[in-house]
């Protein structure tokens, strides 16, 4: 499995028929007013980095105007996360959320396999949570075990419409996984 920045990944779902919010990402802070001048409204920006806790280092800012986005912008281009320079930030459009899931497919290294996170509350201070966030093993063709998701899904207080279509994505998004996998090795 590849290492993507968000904007990266997003840009493979929408690719592939998933909804995303609008935006793009910038380099500059003049970019990043014009993204958020497209947008026509208020924006999220948020650092590009492998890692978790963007939000707890200042690396997630909002604006509502193209002028505050590229103040934000301009600060947080000039952070560092450990050895390396953010160099660029996602500028989109900030969404009313109802709620907020966050689900992760991983390699488990320990295992040499693909995992997946599901968490029913959000991916913000996901490590804190950890006893809070089910760990299903996936099938390298097939995906999450069908059991381990129904019985995750059947613990949450989603109504049981909202489960149904959380697996089908879940499982969606594991093929599209599988079929970029593919290709990738294909062209390697």
């Amino acid at each position: 499995m590849a290492r993507l920045h968000e904007y990266q990944g997003k840009q493979l779902l929408s690719q592939h028929g998933v909804a995303i919010p609008r935006g793009a990402v910038a380099s500059r802070a003049e970019e990043a007013a014009a993204v958020a001048k497209s947008v026509g409204g208020p924006v999220v920006l948020k650092i590009q980095a492998w890692m978790t806790g963007r939000a707890a280092i200042g690396g997630i800012a909002f604006a509502d105007t193209p002028e505050q986005a590229a103040q934000h912008a301009s600060r947080l281009l000039q952070m560092r996360v450990g050895q390396f320079p953010i160099t660029q930030v996602l500028v989109e459009e900030k969404l009313s959320l109802a709620r907020e899931l966050f689900i992760s497919f991983f390699i488990d290294d320990t295992q040499r396999r693909p995992m997946m996170l599901i968490s029913f509350a959000g991916g913000t201070d996901i490590e804190s949570r950890a006893g809070q966030v089910h760990k299903l093993e996936c099938d390298l063709q097939t995906g999450p075990n069908p059991a381990a998701l129904k019985s995750a899904l059947a613990e949450s207080d989603l109504s049981p419409n909202a489960r149904d279509a959380v697996a089908k994505s879940v499982n969606s998004i594991f093929s599209l996984a599988r079929s970029i996998e593919a290709r990738s090795v294909e062209i390697n």
